[in-house]
């Protein structure tokens, strides 16, 4: 059955990784799909900087076993390092590894099923299926990135955190530790597992700290330290200067069934949040309130009070499409059935990293790209699992059977995207406008035959006179590109304030509105491919929050007056 499960994940993606991108402009090109794929790759070599080495360390080694080695010349040579990295031999291998890591993961969440539940196998197949059928997940897993391979470790590593907790020797103890390393460093430094940690403290450490705190005195606390850190990492609480506010957190804190020697640790809470929000520490300040500026314009703290409400509808929009309606529906019911298991408390404390996840991308993120939010997926089809089959009626074979079906839909909704891509249905229009100028802006991915060779769009050639823009014939405009003018994860749904606008200036969001609205003077839409889907999640998405697959979107073409 594990086996048989593995390679039900596996197929699609394998299938996927070894051919989306291949032959699109002629027998043996590549294109890359996302931008950043194999950049750990690149890192390894030391041509990159802000990614973890540590999957491209494994890429590039199994490249190498397989007879395509690195040139003598690529490490600290940033072209000869992207060259190498984005050939065709070693986006096989680190897309395939990719989608291999993928598959693994899905073994990995029904182990970890089955560990918490020995005695009702059905909630492990039915995790591992939805995890399986996972569109989000699927085509995250054949993309050369790291956050499948991050994925992968993170389980891995509760995996084993799991089984030493629950046998108390030395070796599976050591093993959880060394497994404990990838889980932090697969993607620049991850914190999170060493909460995993916690569940390893015996009863009266716990009862020393809590003292007399219920649990529910205990969430509480918790989501008041949350919410206080929601308002002191948001650039515009900031620019109030309402920090005393934070002191408002004292107010959750039962103080009389606190232990004394613990009353610093919660007094001290609120002025830590102010300590950090006051920090210039680079780390720190990209992880919890963002920069005002950034290399595209704007940065992510410049959202402000926007951040709020967006993180708030992102984390359910994205577990929705990520594992179907019906499937995110009852991830409420599988909380429930988690909290009632009391037997369990210690295995489901091992779940810590993810449920802290979950409260920071929720609360505090100020970056909030899909593919982050790829660590709940296997946990949240854990919980939707125990949802589903705490219905009374989830025996009915109709049911269980529309209960898989629409996943699977949605995972082929998902696969076409990328088999469809607009770049790869634009070949044609290239081949019939040979010898005209075109400009176009990044991920639009013209093919290198065109001549004259497409020239890379600056917003400044449309904007006054427009004098540069009138020397050429097209501009080709990509989704991916010109969405930063649009409601998306990264701004969120209240996008009429453009200063408030990730990644871009009000200028470019002003000039691209312009343009897709179709009053630009020099500017006449002649061709769009558009991006087609059915399901409901991603067709709702793509109305409100444009194309979900943020590398893969509609294009544009505008023929540009003389």
């Amino acid at each position: 059955m594990l086996l048989g499960i593995f390679l039900v994940a596996l197929l699609p993606r394998l299938y996927s990784a070894q051919t989306v991108g291949w032959h699109w402009y002629g027998q043996g090109s590549f294109t890359p799909i996302n931008f950043d794929e194999a950049n750990t790759c690149r890192m390894w070599l030391k041509a990159a900087r802000e990614y973890s080495p540590l999957v491209g360390a494994q890429t590039v080694s199994i490249n190498t076993i397989l007879g395509h080695p690195p040139p003598a010349n690529a490490e600290g040579n940033y072209n000869v390092a992207k060259a190498y990295c984005l050939s065709g031999p070693h986006m096989l291998v680190a897309r395939s590894f990719s989608a291999f890591l993928g598959a693994a993961t899905v073994v990995l969440t029904c182990l970890i099923a089955f560990t918490l539940s020995p005695h009702t196998p059905r909630v492990a197949w039915t995790a591992g299926l939805l995890l399986a059928l996972s569109g989000f997940h699927a085509t995250q897993s054949h993309m050369a990135t790291v956050d499948v391979a991050m994925t992968f470790y993170i389980y891995l590593f509760i995996l084993s955190a799991m089984l030493a907790v629950s046998n108390r020797k030395a070796l599976p103890m050591m093993l959880c530790l060394l497994l404990m390393l990838p889980a932090i460093f697969a993607k620049k430094v991850w914190p999170f597992p060493l909460l995993a940690l916690l569940a390893f403290l015996p009863a009266s450490t716990w009862r020393s700290f809590l003292g007399n705190m219920s649990n529910k005195h205990f969430a509480g606390v918790v989501g008041a330290a949350l919410i206080m850190a929601a308002f002191a990492f948001n650039t515009g609480f900031q620019s109030l200067g309402w920090y005393p506010l934070l002191g408002l957190f004292y107010l959750a804190v039962p103080w009389r069934k606190i232990p004394l020697c613990t009353a610093p640790l919660y007094l001290a809470i609120p002025w830590v949040a102010w300590g950090i929000a006051q920090t210039d520490i680079a780390f720190l300040k990209s992880f919890t309130t963002g920069y005002l500026n950034g290399k595209f314009g704007s940065g992510f703290g410049a959202i402000g009070w926007n951040k709020l409400d967006r993180n708030l509808l992102n984390l359910p929009v994205l577990l929705i499409v990520g594992l179907g309606l019906p499937a995110a529906l009852l991830i409420p019911r599988g909380v429930v059935q988690m909290i009632r298991d009391q037997r369990n408390v210690r295995l489901w404390l091992c779940l810590l990293p993810i449920l802290a996840w979950t409260a920071y991308m929720l609360l505090i993120a100020p970056k909030t790209t899909y593919r982050h939010y790829l660590p709940l997926i296997p946990a949240t089809a854990l919980l939707a699992a125990q949802g589903y089959w705490s219905l009374k009626w989830a025996h009915n074979k109709l049911l269980l059977a529309a209960f898989f079906l629409w996943p699977a839909l949605l995972l082929i909704d998902f696969e076409l995207d990328f088999h469809q891509d607009t770049r790869r249905q634009a070949v044609h229009w290239y081949q019939q406008h040979a010898g005209a100028k075109v400009f176009h802006t990044f991920y639009a991915s013209p093919p290198p035959f065109h001549r004259p060779s497409p020239v890379l769009f600056k917003e400044e050639y449309a904007m006054g006179d427009a004098s540069v823009l009138r020397q050429g014939d097209y501009l080709v405009l990509s989704e991916n590109w010109y969405e930063t003018a649009q409601a998306q994860e990264l701004n969120g749904f209240r996008v009429t304030n453009l200063e408030r606008l990730v990644k871009t200036t009000p200028e470019r969001a002003a000039l691209y509105r312009q343009i897709l609205a179709g009053r630009h003077p020099d500017l006449t839409l002649v061709q769009d491919y558009t991006v087609s889907n059915f399901m409901p999640e991603l067709v709702l998405h793509k109305v409100y929050y444009g194309t979900f697959q943020k590398f893969v979107g509609d294009l544009k073409i505008y023929r540009i007056s003389k």
